[in-house]
């Protein structure tokens, strides 16, 4: 019988974004998950499996042992993408890290701008990952959210390439020109409309000058998320794009 591995819906919906036949490395590996289940399916060619701690990595080698795909999988104990060489990987996958550490790890990486395919998941600061790619070099193609107990998540599919400013509504969620037309985002961005409403409520009470600045721009971003919030309904009904 055919040997498979289950993932959760964070790593699925990467999967679905690894391109056929790829070269991936799978940066935080931890146990590997990902990686062995593309191989098993028999959609990428090969993979490295990188972290920067020793543990998580020996979690990867058990992984990697258990399916015998020794011959398809490199291990590399590593920060970020420092341990891989321009043209190793076609695609890269960074989960479960904040949005700061993310943009530190391209930003000591730039040949990913140069035919790479990014499928990054910051797990905060995500209004500051979207500005710096904005800013250096990369744009997003492809958002979509996905919910793992009570939290949502966001996934960007970003490449080297020219992206536009953007505005505080598309710092905090994206563009919905980017974003997977799935029912899944109305009940998240009613989400994160609630949870800009709580945050403004406690701005709106400080008294300290340096928070005048973020709620000036949350109160824009909250402006423009109500009015997609109110459009949604309509552009959901035309499909997935």
């Amino acid at each position: 019988m055919k040997q498979t591995i289950q993932l959760t819906p964070r790593l699925r919906a990467a999967a679905d974004w690894v391109p056929e036949g790829a070269r991936l490395c799978d940066v935080g590996t931890d146990h590997a998950h990902l990686p062995a289940a593309l191989l098993l399916e028999g959609k990428i060619s090969r993979a490295i499996a990188s972290d920067i701690r020793p543990g998580p990595l020996s979690r990867a080698e058990a992984t990697v042992r258990r399916y015998g795909l020794e011959d398809q999988v490199e291990l590399r104990l590593c920060p970020g993408l420092e341990g891989i060489a321009p043209g190793e990987a076609d695609a890269v996958t960074i989960f479960g890290m904040g949005g700061e550490m993310i943009l530190h790890i391209l930003e000591a990486a730039p040949w990913t701008k140069q035919g790479v395919r990014l499928i990054l998941q910051p797990q905060r600061s995500q209004p500051e990952l979207r500005r710096w790619l904005a800013a250096n070099g990369y744009a997003v193609r492809r958002e979509r959210v996905v919910r793992e107990g009570a939290r949502w998540y966001a996934l960007l599919l970003a490449e080297g390439g020219q992206e536009a400013p953007l505005s505080p509504a598309e710092e905090l969620a994206g563009r919905p020109a980017h974003w997977v037309r799935e029912p899944e985002r109305l009940e998240a961005l009613r989400a994160l409309v609630e949870k800009n409403e709580k945050l403004l409520r406690g701005l709106e009470r400080s008294a300290k000058p340096e928070d005048a600045p973020r709620r000036v721009w949350l109160q824009q971003a909250q402006e423009e998320l109500t009015q997609w919030l109110r459009e949604a309904p309509r552009w959901l009904a035309d499909g997935e794009t």
